[in-house]
Protein backbone atom coordinates (compact mmCIF):
# COMPACT_ATOMS: atom_id res chain seq x y z
CA UNK A 1 0.00 0.00 0.00
CA UNK A 2 1.33 3.08 -1.21
CA UNK A 3 1.99 6.23 1.64
CA UNK A 4 -1.17 7.97 -0.10
CA UNK A 5 -3.02 5.37 0.04
CA UNK A 6 -2.41 4.71 4.00
CA UNK A 7 -3.10 8.18 4.60
CA UNK A 8 -6.67 7.96 3.22
CA UNK A 9 -7.20 4.86 5.43
CA UNK A 10 -5.91 6.82 8.08
CA UNK A 11 -8.22 9.89 7.69
CA UNK A 12 -11.17 7.35 6.87
CA UNK A 13 -10.59 5.38 9.86
CA UNK A 14 -10.04 8.65 12.16
CA UNK A 15 -13.29 10.29 10.74
CA UNK A 16 -15.34 7.69 11.37
CA UNK A 17 -14.63 7.22 14.87
CA UNK A 18 -15.11 10.93 15.69
CA UNK A 19 -18.16 10.75 13.90
CA UNK A 20 -19.32 7.59 16.24
CA UNK A 21 -18.29 9.00 19.06
CA UNK A 22 -19.86 12.51 18.23
CA UNK A 23 -23.69 10.35 17.72
CA UNK A 24 -23.32 7.87 20.73
CA UNK A 25 -21.86 10.61 23.56
CA UNK A 26 -24.01 13.57 22.00
CA UNK A 27 -26.76 12.77 20.08
CA UNK A 28 -27.97 9.30 21.11
CA UNK A 29 -28.40 10.24 24.98
CA UNK A 30 -30.61 13.32 23.93
CA UNK A 31 -32.06 11.40 21.41
CA UNK A 32 -31.19 13.94 18.20
CA UNK A 33 -32.38 12.79 15.05
CA UNK A 34 -29.95 14.41 12.25
CA UNK A 35 -30.87 12.34 9.38
CA UNK A 36 -29.22 8.58 7.95
CA UNK A 37 -28.76 5.61 9.28
CA UNK A 38 -27.89 6.43 12.96
CA UNK A 39 -31.39 8.92 12.92
CA UNK A 40 -33.24 6.04 12.21
CA UNK A 41 -31.15 3.44 14.79
CA UNK A 42 -32.22 6.54 17.66
CA UNK A 43 -35.99 5.49 16.99
CA UNK A 44 -35.44 2.09 17.33
CA UNK A 45 -32.96 2.39 20.15
CA UNK A 46 -35.26 0.92 22.91
CA UNK A 47 -36.30 -2.18 20.33
CA UNK A 48 -32.62 -2.48 18.84
CA UNK A 49 -29.10 -2.56 19.92
CA UNK A 50 -28.32 1.25 17.82
CA UNK A 51 -24.38 -0.94 17.05
CA UNK A 52 -27.01 -3.70 15.77
CA UNK A 53 -29.61 -1.97 14.01
CA UNK A 54 -26.49 0.08 12.30
CA UNK A 55 -24.26 -2.75 11.17
CA UNK A 56 -27.73 -4.58 9.86
CA UNK A 57 -28.92 -1.47 7.72
CA UNK A 58 -25.48 -0.89 6.26
CA UNK A 59 -25.02 -4.36 5.42
CA UNK A 60 -28.22 -4.60 3.91
CA UNK A 61 -27.79 -1.39 1.77
CA UNK A 62 -23.79 -2.14 1.29
CA UNK A 63 -25.31 -4.99 -0.60
CA UNK A 64 -27.47 -3.49 -2.47
CA UNK A 65 -24.90 -0.78 -3.00
CA UNK A 66 -23.07 -3.50 -4.61
CA UNK A 67 -25.66 -4.51 -7.20
CA UNK A 68 -26.94 -1.52 -8.16
CA UNK A 69 -23.94 0.74 -8.36
CA UNK A 70 -21.01 -1.69 -8.96
CA UNK A 71 -17.76 -2.97 -7.30
CA UNK A 72 -15.79 0.30 -7.20
CA UNK A 73 -19.07 2.01 -4.80
CA UNK A 74 -18.62 -1.37 -2.81
CA UNK A 75 -15.37 -1.09 -2.20
CA UNK A 76 -15.34 2.87 -1.09
CA UNK A 77 -17.71 2.38 0.80
CA UNK A 78 -17.31 -1.29 2.88
CA UNK A 79 -14.31 -0.18 5.51
CA UNK A 80 -16.47 2.55 6.42
CA UNK A 81 -19.63 1.19 6.47
CA UNK A 82 -18.33 -1.89 8.85
CA UNK A 83 -15.81 -0.11 11.32
CA UNK A 84 -19.01 2.58 12.21
CA UNK A 85 -21.27 -0.13 14.03
CA UNK A 86 -18.02 -1.98 15.37
CA UNK A 87 -17.09 1.46 16.99
CA UNK A 88 -20.51 1.83 18.36
CA UNK A 89 -20.54 -1.96 19.76
CA UNK A 90 -17.26 -0.92 21.88
CA UNK A 91 -18.58 1.85 23.23
CA UNK A 92 -22.23 0.37 23.88
CA UNK A 93 -20.30 -2.44 25.95
CA UNK A 94 -17.42 -0.03 27.74
CA UNK A 95 -18.78 3.27 28.29
CA UNK A 96 -22.37 4.05 28.89
CA UNK A 97 -23.70 6.73 26.81
CA UNK A 98 -24.40 9.45 29.31
CA UNK A 99 -21.10 9.25 30.11
CA UNK A 100 -20.42 12.68 29.45
CA UNK A 101 -24.09 14.90 28.71
CA UNK A 102 -24.83 13.62 32.85
CA UNK A 103 -22.35 15.87 34.21
CA UNK A 104 -23.60 18.79 31.99
CA UNK A 105 -25.87 20.75 34.48
CA UNK A 106 -27.07 23.87 32.40
CA UNK A 107 -28.46 23.50 28.83
CA UNK A 108 -27.30 19.92 28.35
CA UNK A 109 -29.32 19.73 24.90
CA UNK A 110 -27.67 22.56 23.38
CA UNK A 111 -24.10 21.28 24.64
CA UNK A 112 -24.99 17.91 22.83
CA UNK A 113 -26.56 19.56 19.54
CA UNK A 114 -23.28 21.69 19.22
CA UNK A 115 -20.63 18.71 19.54
CA UNK A 116 -22.52 16.28 17.97
CA UNK A 117 -23.29 18.50 15.32
CA UNK A 118 -19.70 19.21 15.19
CA UNK A 119 -17.86 15.94 15.84
CA UNK A 120 -20.31 14.46 13.49
CA UNK A 121 -19.29 17.23 10.33
CA UNK A 122 -15.76 16.60 10.97
CA UNK A 123 -15.92 12.92 11.17
CA UNK A 124 -17.85 12.97 7.89
CA UNK A 125 -15.63 15.74 6.31
CA UNK A 126 -12.84 13.80 6.78
CA UNK A 127 -14.17 10.65 5.06
CA UNK A 128 -15.51 12.41 2.17
CA UNK A 129 -12.27 14.65 1.67
CA UNK A 130 -10.54 10.98 1.18
CA UNK A 131 -13.43 10.00 -1.19
CA UNK A 132 -14.51 7.49 1.25
CA UNK A 133 -18.46 7.47 2.19
CA UNK A 134 -20.14 6.24 5.10
CA UNK A 135 -22.63 3.67 3.18
CA UNK A 136 -26.32 3.87 4.89
CA UNK A 137 -29.00 5.97 3.29
CA UNK A 138 -25.68 7.55 0.72
CA UNK A 139 -26.58 4.16 -0.89
CA UNK A 140 -30.39 5.08 -1.57
CA UNK A 141 -28.80 9.22 -2.19
CA UNK A 142 -26.43 7.39 -5.39
CA UNK A 143 -29.19 5.60 -6.64
CA UNK A 144 -31.81 8.38 -6.48
CA UNK A 145 -28.64 10.45 -8.55
CA UNK A 146 -27.66 7.62 -11.15
CA UNK A 147 -30.98 6.56 -12.14
CA UNK A 148 -33.28 9.36 -11.52
CA UNK A 149 -30.96 12.15 -12.08
CA UNK A 150 -31.64 13.67 -8.51
CA UNK A 151 -28.72 16.11 -7.61
CA UNK A 152 -27.07 13.98 -4.92
CA UNK A 153 -27.60 17.35 -2.53
CA UNK A 154 -31.03 16.93 -3.19
CA UNK A 155 -31.51 13.37 -2.37
CA UNK A 156 -29.31 14.00 0.79
CA UNK A 157 -31.91 16.90 2.29
CA UNK A 158 -34.80 14.95 1.02
CA UNK A 159 -33.69 11.58 2.50
CA UNK A 160 -32.58 13.60 5.61
CA UNK A 161 -34.76 16.06 6.58
CA UNK A 162 -37.74 13.56 5.90
CA UNK A 163 -36.11 11.63 8.69
CA UNK A 164 -35.78 14.68 10.75
CA UNK A 165 -39.67 15.63 9.69
CA UNK A 166 -40.87 12.49 11.95
CA UNK A 167 -38.43 13.77 14.57
CA UNK A 168 -40.52 16.50 14.74
CA UNK A 169 -43.75 15.27 14.27
CA UNK A 170 -42.73 13.15 17.54
CA UNK A 171 -41.60 16.41 19.54
CA UNK A 172 -40.88 19.60 17.92
CA UNK A 173 -38.11 21.08 20.45
CA UNK A 174 -35.84 18.00 19.75
CA UNK A 175 -36.57 17.81 15.87
CA UNK A 176 -35.77 21.58 15.93
CA UNK A 177 -32.49 20.94 17.97
CA UNK A 178 -31.83 17.88 15.20
CA UNK A 179 -31.96 20.38 12.35
CA UNK A 180 -29.68 22.82 13.96
CA UNK A 181 -27.17 19.79 14.71
CA UNK A 182 -27.47 18.97 10.89
CA UNK A 183 -26.71 22.73 9.50
CA UNK A 184 -24.16 22.58 11.78
CA UNK A 185 -22.24 19.31 10.90
CA UNK A 186 -23.28 20.73 6.99
CA UNK A 187 -21.36 23.45 7.27
CA UNK A 188 -18.32 21.98 9.16
CA UNK A 189 -18.41 18.97 6.32
CA UNK A 190 -17.85 21.95 3.57
CA UNK A 191 -15.55 23.31 5.62
CA UNK A 192 -13.34 20.41 5.70
CA UNK A 193 -14.08 18.52 2.63
CA UNK A 194 -14.19 21.22 0.15
CA UNK A 195 -12.23 24.01 1.73
CA UNK A 196 -9.92 21.88 2.99
CA UNK A 197 -8.62 21.23 -0.95
CA UNK A 198 -8.81 24.88 -1.18
CA UNK A 199 -5.71 26.92 -1.91
CA UNK A 200 -4.53 30.16 -3.88
CA UNK A 201 -3.75 31.06 -7.23
CA UNK A 202 -1.10 33.27 -8.21
CA UNK A 203 -0.45 35.29 -10.83
CA UNK A 204 2.96 36.70 -12.04
CA UNK A 205 3.70 39.16 -14.94
CA UNK A 206 7.22 39.46 -14.77
CA UNK A 207 10.69 39.67 -16.41
CA UNK A 208 12.45 37.72 -14.27
CA UNK A 209 9.99 34.59 -14.81
CA UNK A 210 13.35 31.95 -14.64
CA UNK A 211 14.34 33.53 -11.30
CA UNK A 212 11.23 33.37 -10.12
CA UNK A 213 10.61 29.84 -10.75
CA UNK A 214 13.69 28.55 -9.56
CA UNK A 215 12.59 30.23 -6.03
CA UNK A 216 8.96 28.37 -5.92
CA UNK A 217 11.18 24.90 -6.60
CA UNK A 218 13.64 25.26 -3.97
CA UNK A 219 11.36 27.13 -1.30
CA UNK A 220 7.76 25.76 -2.02
CA UNK A 221 8.15 22.68 -4.35
CA UNK A 222 4.87 24.04 -6.03
CA UNK A 223 4.62 23.71 -10.02
CA UNK A 224 4.42 26.88 -12.19
CA UNK A 225 3.19 27.67 -15.51
CA UNK A 226 4.76 29.46 -18.05
CA UNK A 227 2.48 31.76 -20.08
CA UNK A 228 3.91 34.08 -22.89
CA UNK A 229 1.68 37.44 -23.06
CA UNK A 230 1.52 40.81 -24.35
CA UNK A 231 1.06 43.94 -23.05
CA UNK A 232 -2.24 45.35 -24.02
CA UNK A 233 -0.72 49.35 -23.86
CA UNK A 234 3.22 48.69 -24.18
CA UNK A 235 3.15 45.96 -26.52
CA UNK A 236 5.61 44.04 -24.78
CA UNK A 237 5.95 40.63 -24.36
CA UNK A 238 6.37 39.43 -21.18
CA UNK A 239 6.06 36.01 -18.96
CA UNK A 240 2.78 34.92 -16.47
CA UNK A 241 3.63 32.54 -13.86
CA UNK A 242 0.62 30.58 -12.90
CA UNK A 243 0.98 29.20 -9.77
CA UNK A 244 -1.26 27.71 -7.01
CA UNK A 245 -0.46 27.11 -3.22
CA UNK A 246 -2.10 26.11 -0.18
CA UNK A 247 -2.95 29.02 2.47
CA UNK A 248 -0.06 27.74 4.36
CA UNK A 249 2.38 29.30 1.61
CA UNK A 250 0.63 32.12 0.66
CA UNK A 251 2.67 34.41 2.80
CA UNK A 252 5.85 32.86 1.64
CA UNK A 253 4.97 33.27 -2.02
CA UNK A 254 3.94 37.02 -1.89
CA UNK A 255 7.54 37.77 0.40
CA UNK A 256 9.14 35.20 -2.38
CA UNK A 257 7.90 37.41 -5.34
CA UNK A 258 8.59 41.14 -3.60
CA UNK A 259 12.07 39.80 -3.18
CA UNK A 260 12.84 38.28 -6.43
CA UNK A 261 11.26 40.68 -8.85
CA UNK A 262 9.65 43.95 -6.62
CA UNK A 263 8.66 45.48 -9.92
CA UNK A 264 6.45 42.32 -11.06
CA UNK A 265 2.54 42.69 -11.63
CA UNK A 266 0.79 40.06 -9.63
CA UNK A 267 -2.96 39.09 -8.20
CA UNK A 268 -4.27 36.53 -5.89
CA UNK A 269 -7.26 34.78 -6.62
CA UNK A 270 -8.87 32.63 -3.89
CA UNK A 271 -9.26 28.88 -5.41
CA UNK A 272 -12.41 27.19 -3.73
CA UNK A 273 -11.00 23.40 -4.62
CA UNK A 274 -7.77 22.16 -6.17
CA UNK A 275 -7.38 18.78 -7.69
CA UNK A 276 -4.05 17.35 -8.90
CA UNK A 277 -0.41 15.96 -6.90
CA UNK A 278 0.41 17.96 -4.25
CA UNK A 279 -3.33 18.93 -2.98
CA UNK A 280 -5.39 16.02 -3.77
CA UNK A 281 -4.87 11.93 -3.30
CA UNK A 282 -6.70 9.26 -4.92
CA UNK A 283 -9.88 8.18 -4.92
CA UNK A 284 -10.43 5.32 -2.21
CA UNK A 285 -10.25 1.87 -3.47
Amino acid sequence: MSQAKRRELIEITIGTVLLSLGFYFFLLPQALVIGGVMGVAVFLKDIIPVSLFVFIANGVLLIIGFLVLGKTFFLKTFYASLLSPTVLFVLEKTIRQDAITRHLEESPLLISTLFGGLLVGIGLGLVLRNNGTTGGIDVIQNIAHKFLHIPFSTAMYVSDGTIILIAMFIDVELGLYALFAMILSGFVIDRIAIEGRSGYTAFVVTDHAALIKDEIYARLDRGVTDVKVRGGYSKSEKDMLICTVDRRQLYVFKRLIRMTDPKAFTFVSRTKEVLGQGFTRGSYQ
